[in-house]
């Protein structure tokens, strides 16, 4: 067996990396480097707190204010789009508590393997990757959103996730970068964060000691089928014959699986990142600024400034606003100095299916075809777990997960 993989970041070099481990050959292809699309510039969060489905109960009724103003945590861009409004007509009958339940479950499964195995990458290959697993801290502004963490916690909990209540003076003993009133807290004590591009880099560095091939500047933009079968892929350097392929590009496999007649109900969720310096004092931990739907993280010499999410589907313009609302929201809990030293904005399109599931599984129609897409917000902490059924389905193993949940044909 042969396994070529399109798209190289997290989710494509995690498949190589667990695939090239069992002893078969891979391929990795991708237009761009290594880990330079979402898997660039997120938060670097590795955090089965946070393995969530994005369609929760309430979600569309609670944030009904954010939906239309620009300037939310949340935007979803309108359209007329025939596949938009499937998309959002199916994100709705996915709010229910139960397939809330079921999903987040599905993707327990997946963030807990990921977190271990990325404490074992990190054994393999110390310090390549700025893994620390400090824990991560909620802080809560308004009593409102604190009583809401707390119960958002008190659920995960009740999941086998350790979290600890915090007043005011327990958030400002735990992490005393953070200034500005706040209600309260939630720490997770066994969360962990990293450097999201050196963990696909380093990915690939150990794919490629187990033999992989990982190639850049290869960009796929079609296919040759035959008998159920993918058996060429076009790319910009001709024709490549293939055995199996895997396809974990991210926001854009709708486009490219189009040709194949395959639906991917992939939207495009925009999500943007601040690379700041001279932030005195910097925080010591990850925080979500829950008011905000900020993210924080530390990292060597600067602190990562994340957030936002706008359903835009393939644009990938900056918004200034946007921008400006994530420093003005950071400014709220940090001391940021004015102007702030900005060393990078970054955006990104994270791939985001309407049930909040990634789809992960043989397509329809191709019996040597894997999906490997739709990770909304967990692509970098789900990625090793994506990875390991990745695996268990190409070569035959009993599944480590539940697969069902995944179906790359449910839709």
């Amino acid at each position: 067996m042969h396994v070529t993989i399109v798209g190289a970041g997290a989710i494509g070099m995690a498949s190589a990396l667990d695939l090239s481990r069992r002893g078969v050959g891979v391929t990795v292809l991708d237009r761009g480097d290594v880990g330079g699309g979402c898997s660039y510039g997120n938060a670097g969060w590795l955090t089965p707190c946070f393995a969530t489905p994005l369609p929760a109960p309430g979600v569309l009724t609670k944030s009904l204010r954010w939906l239309l103003d620009p300037d939310s945590p949340l935007y979803i861009k309108p359209s007329i789009s025939p596949s938009w409004i499937r998309w959002m007509s199916r994100f709705a009958l996915s709010t229910t508590e139960a397939k809330f339940e079921r999903g987040t479950q599905a993707l327990l499964a997946l963030s807990r393997f990921s977190l271990d195995a990325y404490t074992a990458l990190d054994r393999d290959f110390p310090g390549t990757f700025g893994f620390s697993q400090k824990g991560l801290l909620m802080i809560a502004q308004a009593e409102a959103t604190f009583a809401g963490a707390c119960r958002d916690a008190r659920a995960m909990e009740r999941r086998g996730v350790a979290i600890r209540i915090l007043d005011p003076a327990g958030v400002a003993e735990l992490e005393p970068a953070i200034r500005g009133p706040i209600a309260g807290g939630v720490y997770y004590p066994d969360e962990a964060h990293c450097e999201p591009l050196a963990a696909v880099e380093t990915m690939a560095r150990a794919a490629r000691e187990h033999g992989a091939t990982v190639e850049s500047g290869v960009e796929v933009f079609g296919f040759r089928e035959a008998s159920g079968r993918i058996d060429e892929l076009r790319t910009s350097r001709g024709l490549i014959d293939v055995d199996r392929v895997v396809l974990a590009t991210g926001s854009w496999s709708k486009d490219l699986a189009r040709p194949l007649g395959l639906r991917i109900p992939v939207l495009g969720g925009k999500g943007y990142a601040v690379i700041a310096k001279g932030i005195d004092p910097a925080p010591r931990l990850p925080i979500k600024v829950v008011d905000r739907r900020i993210a924080i993280t530390p990292r060597a010499d600067s602190v990562r400034l994340a957030g936002t999410l706008e359903l835009v589907d393939g644009d990938e313009s900056v918004t200034a606003r946007r921008v400006e609302a994530i420093l003005r929201g950071s400014k709220t809990v940090l001391n940021i100095p004015e102007p702030p030293t900005i060393v990078e904005v970054w955006r990104g399109l994270r791939p985001c299916t309407p049930d909040g599931l990634p789809l992960i599984g043989f397509a329809p129609r191709y019996e040597n075809l894997v999906i490997a897409t739709g990770h909304q917000m967990c692509g970098l902490h789900a990625a090793l777990g994506t990875g390991r059924l990745v695996g268990d389905l190409l070569t035959g193993a009993s599944p480590t997960f539940d697969p069902a949940p995944f179906r790359a044909d449910r839709f």
